[in-house]
């Protein structure tokens, strides 16, 4: 069985003052299809005392939070800097990372992405066109649509990165690394009402072949 690292999301309690941690539940739901373990990483441990004492198969960056470029505030940034020490971590270490929504926005920004404001693409949904060029194309071409959530999206691309996909308007909705194993979606695929097979095998084919 895979063992996967999940990062979390950071919220503010409103009643008094306490920063947590959350995980949407649907992710668990989602890692029992793809028949993966998940490995919750606090943001206050080391990372790497998980990594030295469990064999962790690969990384997914979770949605949830602006980055702090967009939307500045102290949980953001503890987010982005714990989360780029964990990409750096891996790229050093060669672990595969796949990103989701604000995941795939750290992992360009960290890369050296530039970004734009988008509308109307908070619960949509989009269909895809497909780069043939894509380590992926086979499985992407299986998507018949994709869910969005976000505000802003990826206008540039670093020249070690290649577009994946993009949705009927030409908004970027998926990267790849040229060279590391490293892939990112901006749709959310434990947020579907029933869970599609395709992208199920998407996310599992990618931490299954290495």
């Amino acid at each position: 069985m895979k063992k996967i690292a999940l990062t979390q999301r950071l919220l503010i309690n409103d009643s008094y003052f306490e920063i947590r941690e959350a995980l949407d539940t649907q992710w668990g739901a989602l890692f029992n299809e793809l028949n993966f373990l998940p490995i919750i990483l606090p943001i206050e441990i080391d990372f790497k005392e998980y990594f030295k004492a469990v064999e962790i198969d690969g990384i997914i960056l979770t949605g949830g939070n602006d980055l702090n470029s967009f939307n500045k505030s102290d949980e953001s940034l503890k987010r982005d800097l714990f989360e780029k020490e964990l990409i750096k971590y891996a790229v050093e270490n060669a672990i595969p990372i796949f990103g989701v929504c604000r995941g795939m926005q750290l992992v360009g920004e960290y890369f050296g992405a530039n970004f734009k404001k988008v509308h109307n693409q908070v619960g949509t949904r989009s269909s895809l066109t497909v780069n043939n060029q894509s380590k992926y194309f086979n499985k992407l071409k299986k998507l018949s649509s994709v869910n969005s959530f976000h505000d802003y999206a990826i206008d540039s691309i670093p020249e070690c990165f290649l577009i994946s996909a993009a949705d009927e308007n030409g908004i970027i909705k998926s990267i790849e690394h040229i060279s590391h194993k490293i892939f990112c979606q901006m749709w959310h695929s434990e947020r579907e009402k029933t869970f599609d097979k395709n992208q199920i095998n998407l996310i599992r084919d990618f931490f299954i072949d290495q």
